[in-house]
């Protein structure tokens, strides 16, 4: 298989796991087009997490083990989500896939009503996945982050 067959049989693969991906979320109401074109995802993505890496006042989460952290984390999630007043309209909600990392447009509204299923969905609750949600313009976002031994959640533009 030459090079040119190889890129293009990625790019069917990708479009395959996304549009799967669409499919666990039909119970969401996703903006058009939800997905970012494969280039302007990673550099999306990498953005992300060039600007979560500078954040300063983030909170640490402790726990004995990853699932205590988990735990943890999802708490002071579902008490910040309940105690948020004003949001963007829309925003993106990082997916942590086996391959790829997808930075997929959603609703606001709709990821705080569906929190617990996107929590396991985003492959946080696994322990495999940060949970991510940030504007496009990065004046809003609301982060739990792994580390070694433990977790930090960040947020700001509320």
């Amino acid at each position: 298989m030459n090079k040119n067959q190889k890129t293009k049989l990625e790019t069917l693969k990708r479009k395959s796991r996304r549009k799967h991906l669409i499919n666990e979320l039909s119970y969401m109401t996703l903006p058009e087009p939800p997905f970012l074109e494969v280039e302007e995802n990673q550099f999306f993505c990498q953005k992300v997490f060039t600007f979560l890496q500078s954040r300063e006042h983030k909170s640490q989460i402790h726990g004995d083990n990853y699932l205590e952290h988990i735990e943890k984390s999802t708490q002071m999630l579902n008490e910040m989500v309940g105690r948020i007043k004003e949001t963007p309209e829309q925003g993106r909600l990082l997916f942590f896939r086996d391959h790829e990392i997808e930075a997929l447009l959603v609703n606001v509204d709709e990821v705080f009503h569906h929190l617990n299923q996107l929590l396991e969905q985003t492959k946080f609750l696994s322990g495999y996945g940060d949970f991510i949600l940030i504007a496009e313009d990065f004046h809003f976002g609301l982060c739990i982050e792994r580390t070694e031994y433990f977790y930090e959640f960040s947020f700001w533009g509320m």
